[in-house]
């Protein structure tokens, strides 16, 4: 009786032991995903995670996803490289980047079509818009970042002579802000909040939005992946794209509650939170199409931008397996 015991014990051992690796009959990859966002106090890059974990758009696919926050695109792209993350909620220009540095990233899901960077100045500045930058003093976070890239692109695209634009290098946006309010620079880029956030305080205004001079297809915002990990992980990431439509879809009817998420989650204040929705709101993309010819710009200013030699190739940086190019 006490072998009979043990023999079933261990058949019971090796049966756990079976399942907990694949065996018995278990197959394809797993249903657990973690999602790095670029900028986890950003409402684009955030809010679409928060509302799918909200909810419940990840486990009604059949996904179990993990959050992770991140501050810096460099710092996500690391963590996917190195494993510690599968997705990266994060810009065109971080999927374009890391492919040109040889780490195989892809973008296969259009989160965001327009640009939701702006052009901040003093309250009493006499400058308008793009148009109005050539000889001032302009506030970036750093060389070769996405507040660079816009800079030069609005300044292109307005017909503003890039020379004659001096770029400073202030790091963190409370920082940039503070040397505003100093007087060190004539106005500086970044999302349209925080010229909502100036503005209440009488500080600060929008001159211009970004999307008014890029367009509608510069292809801000992406979800992104390893080329093996699209490959190898299709079907799962084919529905946490599903998940992604579903939380776009639902926070462009429901304004009021996704309001209050971004309250809660972000610790936007609420007039601030509600402005930046109706000016944000329209750029989601929930089909997740994604603007080839916005993931070109991108690629075209990468030796400007000091990043690579060279601009990529289409196919190392856009992947059409999930969602299709437009």
């Amino acid at each position: 009786m006490k072998v009979t015991a043990r023999i079933a014990a261990v058949a019971a051992l090796c049966a756990a032991a079976l399942t907990a690796c694949g065996g018995g009959g278990s197959s394809g990859p797993s249903t657990s995903i973690k999602l790095g966002l670029v900028q986890a106090q950003d409402f684009v890059h955030a809010m679409p995670a928060r509302v799918a974990v909200q909810q419940g758009f990840f486990k009604d696919a059949g996904l179990d996803v993990k959050v992770v926050d991140f501050s810096a695109g460099s710092d996500l792209t690391k963590a996917m490289t190195g494993g510690s993350v599968d997705v990266g909620a994060a810009t065109g220009l971080d999927a374009v980047s890391g492919a040109a540095k040889k780490l195989d990233t892809q973008a296969f899901f259009g989160v965001m079509g327009q640009s939701p960077m702006a052009l901040i100045v003093p309250e009493k500045s006499g400058i308008t818009g793009f148009s109005g930058i050539a000889g001032k003093k302009l506030g970036i976070s750093k060389a070769g970042s996405l507040t660079d890239y816009i800079t030069r692109a609005t300044a292109e695209a307005s017909g503003v002579d890039f020379e004659k634009v001096k770029e400073v290098p202030l790091g963190d946006p409370a920082a940039t802000m503070s040397a505003m309010k100093r007087g060190d620079v004539d106005g500086f880029v970044l999302p349209v909040n925080f010229g909502f956030l100036l503005q209440a305080k009488h500080e600060g205004r929008i001159a211009q939005k970004a999307a008014d001079v890029l367009g509608p297809n510069s292809q801000f915002a992406v979800l992104m992946a390893k080329k093996s990990t699209i490959s190898g992980n299709k079907a799962n990431l084919q529905k946490l794209a599903g998940a992604y439509t579903k939380a776009l879809t639902w926070m462009k009817a429901n304004k009021a509650p996704t309001v209050d998420l971004a309250v809660a989650k972000l610790g936007m204040p609420k007039p601030i939170a509600e402005q930046t929705y109706d000016a944000l709101i329209g750029g989601f993309t929930p089909d997740g199409g994604i603007s080839a010819a916005g993931m070109a710009g991108y690629a075209k200013a990468l030796p400007k931008l000091g990043i690579a030699t060279s601009s990529p190739a289409q196919d190392s940086y856009l992947s059409t397996a999930i969602t299709s190019a437009k």
